[in-house]
């Protein structure tokens, strides 16, 4: 029904709606740019990281030449594992999208075995194949970061499509339909009132 207050509810809502979609493009923008960012950083991160490995699988292989293959192997997966408590991934919120990061130290320095019997070639490669461990963790926390950022920028889209296309156009017409229709009724009743106005009396006889 075309009342004033309809009309200020219906623009209320189209107000609502243009502001929501302003945040969701913003949000967008800001999305894209991380992603722009991450990306960037994995591309350096990957070739560091294989650089790492390559540079491990060296270093065990000349331990294990030293040592022998199943001592160098069993120290360094010793000396790799995770404490208790120590997560390798934390949470970020960036527009309030949880993306993953790799938690500082999760790799500890400490050597993790007895110093007796052992040598610098395999002191050299524990080291290495700590160092290539956090790469790929940090390396698989940025695709897993670039996976969910994807998924964000298309949700948000979305939503700010369905404004911008369907909610938006919606309101506008609904506003400009019951404003024609208030003006067009007070036109008919201006003429109606003035109709009126104008209309000779009967003189009483």
């Amino acid at each position: 029904m075309p009342t004033k207050q309809n009309l200020l509810l219906a623009r209320n809502r189209l107000n609502l709606a243009r502001k929501g979609f302003d945040l969701l493009e913003r949000k967008r923008q800001v999305l894209l740019n991380e992603l722009t960012i991450i990306r960037g950083k994995i591309i350096d991160l990957r070739d560091e990281a294989n650089l790492s490995l390559c540079n491990a699988y060296h270093a065990f292989k000349i331990s294990a030449a030293e040592i022998g293959i199943e001592k160098t192997e069993n120290i360094i997966n010793g000396s790799c594992v995770k404490l208790p408590g120590n997560e390798p991934f934390g949470i970020r919120k960036i527009m309030g999208v949880e993306l993953s990061v790799v938690n500082d130290g999760y790799i500890f320095p400490l050597i993790g075995y007895g110093l007796s019997d052992t040598t610098i070639l395999l002191d050299e490669a524990v080291l290495a194949w700590k160092e290539a461990r956090q790469l790929i963790i940090s390396w698989l926390a940025l695709e897993n970061t670039v996976k969910k950022l994807l998924f964000a920028i298309k949700k948000t889209e979305k939503r700010a499509n369905a404004l911008g296309n369907i909610t938006i156009p919606k309101y506008e017409t609904l506003v400009k339909t019951i404003k024609e229709q208030l003006e067009e009724r007070e036109r008919d009743e201006l003429a109606r009132l003035k109709l009126a106005k104008n209309a000779p009396t009967t003189a009483n006889t």
